[in-house]
């Protein structure tokens, strides 16, 4: 860093530079500009902001690939491997979602990113009454091993990494990647997947939660737990801030909360034994990632890694180094897109991969352009896994590691995001805990208060969308082909789920079941594991919703607090 007599230097050269033009200045747009997430965004930045922050280039920053990962996970980041590159979507049909996911792959893709329907996430089959109309229409519905193995036919799973989203009935899905690959005869030492098992933000900001927190809390440890033990490739809890941001979290919000998530379900590990180094290297994050927030999103990434390799290893006692080492998939939302020009999109899924490569991701999973119309068309799959490879190939952002660092802004708004993110886990643990937060509503009531600040901002025009509230057009276009479900797949799905049920060895299924309602009843521990009764049922063909409804009638269903 700069002498002091250099940064008193600077700060004479800029006192005489902003006199100078202080006429010019008065002509801005705005008095005063800040980030979505309340951060002031001065005019420019120079060594004097840093020398504030009290920056320290070995301590903050470091090199790549070193503690505490400001500057990525690897020392060679993309300069050896391009990122993961996702597309989360599922068709309707196993068949359907089959030929697509196939095509994916042709497409150079090495991620699947399984979209259930809502049925299969809340652990309905398709003939459960409560599934009625919803069956196929956001996602696949694919509820058994039986089901998995038309999905998954052709494709190598040592080859390919599976991401599902699956929350409140993760443990099945993961059971399920377990025994598939098991048929396939991968070895599940080296299985790559990861699973969005993460229940804590479906309490405050997705609702698709099933038990109550306390139970859906056990069910994610064990998973933990289980695949720590024997898969080390494989990442069973991906924490999500995703959700958070779509609800109406800041980046700021998003990434203190999902933090605070994230250290809730490790220390609840820990509380039963299970040691930090077995359980913190299979963690994944799910962060949002939002076109309209360049230099923000990109710190906020930075400092999600920084804050959480410091509380790994001074709260935690991890001494692994790959427990330290945050694992960040940003994803692009819908309420980014718009329907209104909805060839504009294109530009912000781009904008969004520039933006994700710059923070120094390990994948991305970003949107499509016709996604404010239904589930995603052939064609604009393809093409949002474009606009990620003419990042990676064209550009040359992958052939420098980091390249922002240094930069005083940049750096700057990083310290800025941790010391926010550090006031505000703070003000959690202060007021109990996550659990505490859920019950006293604090999560909704910061996320209403977020959504509604943005919304009376973009009213105003002070948040402008192009062709949106600015920039509109008389008439709008819609896409030529919107892809719809057909309304016959509800009826062909029940039938099949009745057929699985006829033919398969049902006197094996009760017994698997019966297992998993005994160690449900007793106290959890790391000598009463769920994860390998529920790996038996599955292997026995019992589907999702048989699973889920013995642990619903031992623990029950959460009820929602009314929030004042």
């Amino acid at each position: 860093m700069e002498s002091k007599e250099e940064l008193n230097r600077i700060r004479s050269a800029q006192t005489e530079w902003e006199k100078e033009n202080a006429a010019e200045f008065q002509k801005e747009r705005k008095k005063e500009f800040f980030t979505h997430s309340g951060f002031p965004a001065k005019r420019i930045y120079t060594p004097v902001d840093l020398e504030e922050k009290g920056f320290d280039y070995l301590k903050d920053l470091g090199f790549p690939g070193d503690y505490p990962y400001t500057r990525g996970v690897n020392p060679s980041m993309y300069r050896r491997f391009i990122w993961g590159m996702a597309k989360y979507t599922g068709f309707p049909t196993p068949e359907e979602s089959n030929k697509f996911w196939r095509s994916q792959v042709a497409a150079g893709q090495n991620i699947l990113s399984i979209a259930y329907d809502l049925p299969t996430q809340l652990g309905y089959d398709p003939d459960h009454p409560l599934a009625e109309g919803e069956v196929g229409r956001v996602g696949i519905s694919m509820c058994s091993l039986r089901d998995w193995e038309t999905a998954l036919s052709g494709i190598d799973l040592s080859k390919v990494l599976v991401n599902q989203v699956m929350n409140a009935a993760g443990a099945v899905g993961i059971a399920s990647h377990i025994a598939m690959a098991e048929k396939q005869g991968v070895d599940l030492a080296r299985l790559r997947g990861t699973c969005q098992n993460d229940i804590i933000k479906e309490y405050t900001a997705r609702g698709n939660y099933v038990y109550p927190p306390k139970h859906a809390l056990r069910l994610v440890c064990d998973a933990l737990h289980y695949c720590g033990e024997r898969m080390p490739s494989y990442r069973p809890l991906e924490v999500c801030g995703q959700h958070l941001g779509e609800k109406g979290a800041t980046p700021l919000h998003e990434a203190a909360h999902c933090l605070a998530n994230a250290f809730t379900y490790l220390q609840s590990a820990v509380d039963r034994g299970v040691d930090i180094d077995t359980v913190a290297p299979g963690l994944n994050f799910f962060t949002g990632i939002r076109h309209t927030g360049f230099f923000e999103e990109i710190a906020k990434h930075r400092a999600i890694r920084r804050v959480y390799a410091r509380v790994l290893k001074e709260k935690f006692g991890a001494k692994n180094p790959r427990s330290l080492i945050c694992r960040l998939v940003p994803a692009q939302g819908g309420i980014e897109l718009h329907r209104e020009q909805y060839l504009n999109n294109i530009a912000r899924i781009a904008i969004c991969a520039v933006e994700a490569s710059l923070s120094g991701v390990q994948a991305m999973a970003l949107a499509s352009y016709d996604e404010q119309f239904g589930i995603p068309t052939v064609e604009a799959n393809i093409n949002t896994i474009r606009c990620q490879q003419i990042v990676a190939y064209e550009t040359g952002i992958p052939d420098v590691v980091d390249p922002l660092a240094g930069s005083y802004f940049v750096e700057w708004l990083t310290s800025e995001f941790e010391e926010g993110i550090m006031k505000e886990l703070a003000n959690v643990e202060r007021i109990g805990g996550v659990l505490k937060g859920i019950e006293q509503g604090y999560f909704q009531r910061k996320y209403a208060e977020d959504a509604y600040r943005w919304q009376k901002a973009f009213e105003k025009g002070e948040m402008m969308r192009v062709g949106v509230n600015c920039f509109r057009e008389e008439e709008e276009s819609r896409p030529v082909r919107v892809y719809r479900c057909d309304p016959n797949i509800e009826e062909r799905r029940v039938a099949e789920v009745k057929e699985l049920r006829r033919s398969r060895d049902n006197g094996r299924v009760k017994q698997a079941l019966e297992e998993i309602k005994k160690r449900a009843s007793a106290d959890s521990g790391v000598d009463n594991n769920l994860m390998p009764p529920i790996i038996e049922a599955v292997k026995a063909y019992a589907t999702t919703g048989e699973i889920c409804d013995v642990l619903r009638g031992v623990w029950g269903e959460y009820e929602e607090h009314q929030i004042i």
